[in-house]
């Protein structure tokens, strides 16, 4: 937690960027710091001291129960997602970035979701991919990349597809990397079961689909950001909008240099990534400064909280969104601190205390090796903490249900015996 931070900070003091109509105090700073203590606070009391990687008498993690559920909610995610999408129109980028614009829109007002019957029903399944990706890639002794691209990889990139964002396929990429690294603790590295080459090289196709999966995505995401900018006017008119709009621009010191070598389409890239890297850090004290509207119990950090919210009191939802969109802190980033503490105020510190407890936890049991199911856990620990700079752990990507069907496939695992 304390590197992801110092990264963001680092991010934010070295590149170029201006606060234009936002102003951060010392005080949201000190506040910002009191809840990333209190998360090492927690982290300290699960894990007091040293952990010392014990035997395990051999022991193994067995999640065959769970992936019969796994396959079936993989296909319903893909063929709900689809579903929505042929209704809609197609695979269009821009069209699918309407819809969350106007699904955005209808959130701030508390109005009801115009999202179809398919997409939620999507939305609810699609986070057991996730947790398929681990389970196939990390605890099975024969990989198939086949089946998980179909069960895991095919479903993130549909609803994906079907939001018209970035999040689920980022996430699905980064959990994939966090498998292998996982496999390399279940198997070890001599036995890591990679199809590989004679020799024990990692075999040429396994790399060129590693590199191809990669190339999609960061063409992916570069191609949302201009289809947004085309938008506007392009690169220009985003970074005109950043200025009037989202108080922030690219022209602190240095900045002729960005656009001088790079030009201006470049160094919009360059900005836009790296806005997503800070934003949380300056949204946050901003929140922690200047937020007077009630508390916002779940609804501003948890999706599925406040679409149940909106089916039961539309003003509830309203009244609190509205407070954030006067302070022109709607529809950013707030990070998982100005998250929780517009939810629960300084109730939010003890959130933090606990969920610093349970990453200990984890931590602690994967280390032991007595349980190797613990081991499940560990992507998504290590990507809410760095995901911290958005949102919890339950906020991001639909974090809540990715979570749940964890636990879901935990509870159904047995510790076996290795033969």
């Amino acid at each position: 937690m304390l590197l992801v931070w110092a990264v963001c900070v680092m991010a934010y003091v070295i590149l170029p960027f201006q606060m234009e109509s936002r102003t951060l105090t010392s005080y949201g700073f000190v506040v910002f710091g009191v809840f990333i203590a209190c998360f090492c606070l927690g982290a300290f009391f699960a894990v007091p001291g040293q952990v010392v990687a014990m035997a395990g008498g051999g022991r193994r993690a067995d999640f065959s129960r769970a992936d019969l559920t796994l396959k079936i909610v993989a296909i319903g995610a893909i063929l709900a997602f689809g579903y929505d999408l042929f209704s809609q129109g197609g695979f269009d980028l821009a069209s699918s970035y309407a819809d969350r614009s106007d699904r955005a829109n209808n959130l701030l007002v508390g109005a009801a979701s115009d999202s179809s019957i398919w997409f939620q029903i999507g939305f609810m399944l699609y986070p057991a991919s996730y947790v398929f990706i681990i389970r196939d890639i990390a605890f099975r002794e024969r990989m198939d990349l086949r089946r998980t691209a179909v069960f895991g990889l095919l479903p993130v990139l549909f609803a994906t597809l079907a939001m018209g964002g970035r999040s689920p396929l980022l996430y699905g990429v980064l959990v994939t990397v966090y498998a292998f690294s996982v496999r390399r603790s279940v198997f070890g590295a001599a036995r890591i079961g990679i199809p590989s080459l004679p020799g024990g090289r990692v075999g040429l196709g396994v790399k060129l689909l590693i590199a191809l999966v990669a190339i999609f995505a960061f063409r992916y995401f570069v191609q949302v950001f201009f289809v947004r900018a085309d938008a506007v006017g392009g690169a220009a008119g985003m970074f005109q909008i950043a200025r009037d709009e989202w108080g922030v621009s690219f022209n602190g010191a240095f900045s002729g240099l960005f656009f001088s070598v790079l030009g201006e389409e470049y160094t919009y890239l360059i900005f836009i990534f790296a806005w997503y890297l800070v934003q949380g850090l300056v949204m946050a004290n901003v929140l922690f400064s200047d937020y007077e509207g009630p508390a916002n119990l779940g609804i501003y950090g948890i999706d599925l909280a406040a679409a149940l919210m909106r089916r039961i009191d539309g003003d509830f939802v309203a009244d609190r969104f509205g407070a954030l969109l006067h302070m022109n802190t709607y529809g950013f980033l707030p990070s998982a601190f100005g998250s929780l503490y517009v939810d629960l105020f300084f109730g939010g510190l003890l959130v933090c205390i606990l969920w610093g407890w349970l990453a200990g936890l984890v931590y602690r049991h994967s280390r032991l090796g007595l349980d190797p199911r613990w081991l499940l856990f560990v992507p998504f620990v290590n990507l809410g903490i760095f995901f911290s700079l958005i949102n919890t752990p339950i906020g991001f990507s639909n974090g809540l249900m990715i979570h749940l069907w964890a636990i879901f496939v935990f509870l159904s695992g047995r510790v076996m015996r290795k033969a």
